[in-house]
């Protein structure tokens, strides 16, 4: 594939993808991640979309910044951040596909469970946080799939639709902040990256705004089909791309 189609593939894909994000406060990396591990080498995708999240998310806790609640997420965002140093080891020294098709196949069944009714609501939500932040901090550092840990985890407490989005949003900046030490130190964030990540952020920002446009018609358990569907829609390309690289 040449370098033009290359980046135009992929910036259609960050488009589609920061639409998602602006509506619903998370699936960027959920979709952009298994298609550009398509278009471009794997290794390049969770640095590549580490630059463009870190710009739409902090657009979006712009516009959504009055229903954050900062008691609520800040023991998560904490665990997130101390998750992030595991999952940069594993993402040098595991191979990437054969941990895509781990986690696809998880985020899959999970959602078609709750689809189909599974839920328990957790009493001690702030202590349960604990561990569903260091498995996301783990997960987006080593895969750029930090949304299906924390996804679930409000989609079960039933969080409000205009606060999910402000926590999910904050804490994703949040963690963003806590990878930035640990991909430099790694040589995965370097000038090539940056580049392409550039190049990719006018799309990524078109879409977000759109997203952020549509995302007063998305509301209630309408919210909650639109989750679940995207983590099954996600849970399958994963597997789908770490099927073609095996």
């Amino acid at each position: 594939m040449s370098d033009s189609l290359v980046l135009t593939a992929a910036s259609a894909i960050v488009l589609a993808a920061g639409v998602l994000q602006g509506a619903m406060g998370f699936g960027f990396a959920l979709v952009a991640a298994p298609l550009l591990s398509i278009v471009i080498e794997p290794q390049m995708v969770v640095p590549v979309l580490f630059v463009q999240t870190f710009v739409t998310m902090g657009l979006i806790l712009l516009h959504a910044r009055r229903h954050l609640r900062v008691r609520r997420m800040w023991l998560l965002t904490l665990a997130g951040m101390v998750g992030v140093p595991a999952g940069t080891v594993v993402l040098v020294i595991l191979n990437a596909s054969l941990l895509r098709l781990l986690i696809g196949s998880t985020v899959t069944l999970t959602a078609v469970a709750m689809m189909f009714g599974f839920k328990k609501t957790l009493r001690h939500e702030l202590v349960a946080s604990v561990p569903v932040g260091f498995v996301s901090g783990a997960l987006g550092a080593s895969t750029s799939l930090s949304g299906p840990p924390v996804v679930f985890f409000y989609t079960n407490q039933d969080v409000d639709p205009r606060e999910f989005r402000a926590n999910v949003v904050a804490y994703f900046l949040m963690l963003a902040l806590a990878m930035l030490p640990s991909f430099i130190i790694a040589g995965l964030l370097n000038s090539e990256t940056v580049l392409f990540s550039a190049q990719l952020l006018p799309a990524a920002l078109v879409g977000v705004l759109g997203g952020i446009a549509l995302n007063r018609w998305i509301q209630g358990t309408l919210f909650r089909h639109i989750t679940l569907t995207l983590m099954v829609v996600a849970g399958i390309a994963a597997i789908v791309s770490a099927a073609l690289r095996l």
